[in-house]
C-alpha cells in the first residue's frame, strides 16, 4: 500500500519520509507531495545539521548531491547557457574522470542525449521551449498526457535501458521526470525506482527543487507542486545518527526562524 506525505517544504517532506522508513522499514511507493518546493523550510542551521550528519557518515553533503541533478552553480553564474553549454562542455568532463562516477550524472543526461543517427539533442531545452510556447498561449488545460516511455514532449526519462539495464542495484535511481503546465504553474513529478532516505533523499529534493525553479523561471510560469514517487524507499545505514539528526532538526523548526529559500 502506498504511503503519502503531503507537506509544505522539501525539508519537511524529507523528515516525514525518513521517519516513516525508520519506523516501518523499507516501503513500497512512498509518495511525497511538496506544496512550496522553493522554501527550504528552516534557517541555515537546518542544512548545516544535515550536512554534519552526512559528512560524519562519510557521505556527500546535500549540495553536492543536489548538483548531480541540477548544476545550480553554473545556472547562477551563466544563466541557462550554464546549464545547456557550460556544464556539459566544461564542468562534466572533469567530473566524469572521478573514479566514483561510474555512469555519469543526471544533470548531464538532462541536456545531452544521442539520437539514433548519432546526433545529439538537448531534452531539457526541448521541454523548456515547448512549455514556454504553451505558457504564452495561456492554455488552461495541460496539453500532454504521457505514459512515460518517450523522449519527447514534456517527459524526461532518466533511465537508459541500453546502458543501465544490467545494473541490478545502485545508481541511477532517478528514472523519470514529468513536467506539467497547468493554470500558469509548472508542476514536476519525479519517479525513483529505489531511493535512499538516509543519505541521498534530502539532496535529491534540493536538486529537484532547483531544477523545478529553473524550468519555472525559463518558461515564465509560477512554481507549482513537486511530487516525488519512491517505488522503493529505504534507510539501511546510519539509522541511529539519522534519527538523532531528524530530532535535532524538528526541535530547530519548532523554535521558528526565517525560511531558507531553495534558489537555483
Amino acid at each position: 500500500m502506498a504511503h503519502v506525505v503531503t507537506t509544505r517544504t522539501p525539508v519537511d517532506a524529507w523528515i516525514r519520509g525518513a521517519l516513516h522508513v525508520l519506523d516501518e522499514g523499507p516501503t513500497l511507493n512512498l509518495l511525497l507531495e511538496v506544496a512550496s518546493p522553493a522554501q527550504g523550510g528552516g534557517d541555515r542551521s537546518v542544512s548545516t545539521r544535515i550536512d554534519q550528519f552526512l559528512i560524519d557518515a562519510g557521505e556527500m553533503p546535500s549540495h553536492t548531491v543536489a548538483e548531480t541533478i541540477f548544476p545550480a552553480l553554473e545556472y547562477r553564474r551563466h544563466g541557462i547557457r550554464g546549464v545547456y553549454e557550460v556544464y556539459p562542455e566544461e564542468v562534466y568532463p572533469a567530473i566524469k574522470r572521478h573514479p566514483k562516477v561510474r555512469w555519469g550524472t543526471y544533470a548531464y543526461r538532462l541536456v545531452r542525449r544521442r539520437l539514433v543517427d548519432g546526433g545529439e539533442f538537448n531534452p531539457l531545452k526541448c521541454i523548456v521551449d515547448s512549455m514556454r510556447l504553451e505558457h504564452s498561449s495561456r492554455a488552461t488545460m495541460p496539453s500532454r498526457y504521457e505514459l512515460g516511455v518517450s523522449n519527447v514532449d514534456l517527459d524526461l526519462p532518466m533511465y537508459d535501458q541500453s546502458k543501465d539495464g544490467t545494473r541490478r542495484m545502485g545508481a541511477p535511481c532517478l528514472s523519470h521526470l514529468s513536467f506539467k503546465l497547468l493554470g500558469g504553474a509548472v508542476h514536476l513529478t519525479a519517479f525513483y525506482r529505489s531511493h535512499d532516505y538516509s543519505c541521498k533523499a534530502y539532496g535529491n529534493l534540493l536538486g529537484l527543487a532547483r531544477l523545478h525553479a529553473c524550468v519555472s523561471a525559463e518558461t515564465g510560469g509560477e512554481m507549482g507542486t513537486l511530487t516525488v514517487v519512491s517505488s522503493y524507499a529505504y534507510a539501511n545505514s546510519h539509522k541511529r545518527a539519522l534519527r538523532s539528526c531528524l530530532e535535532d532538526i524538528q526541535r530547530t523548526l519548532q523554535t521558528g526562524g526565517e525560511d531558507d529559500v531553495v534558489a537555483p
